[in-house]
């Protein structure tokens, strides 16, 4: 992914969920409620979601979602 500003980004433990779908919205939901809505007011942001992955046994250990600008 090319480096653009964050606007916004979320993280969520999987020590702190039951399920993936759980970890996704958890870290969407922080992203969202740190957002400053004024400075992106009528913008269009993409939102990224993205999973760390543990070495052997392996699997998800975080969860993130970054939000973006567009333009």
């Amino acid at each position: 992914m090319e480096q653009r500003d964050i606007a916004s980004f979320g993280e969520i433990s999987r020590d702190d969920i039951n399920h993936h779908g759980e970890g996704f919205e958890k870290a969407f939901e922080k992203a969202l409620s740190d957002l400053d809505g004024p400075k992106y007011a009528g913008q269009e942001l993409a939102v990224h979601a993205f999973v760390t992955i543990t070495p052997n046994p392996g699997g998800v250990h975080q969860y993130k979602v970054v939000i973006t600008p567009t333009g």
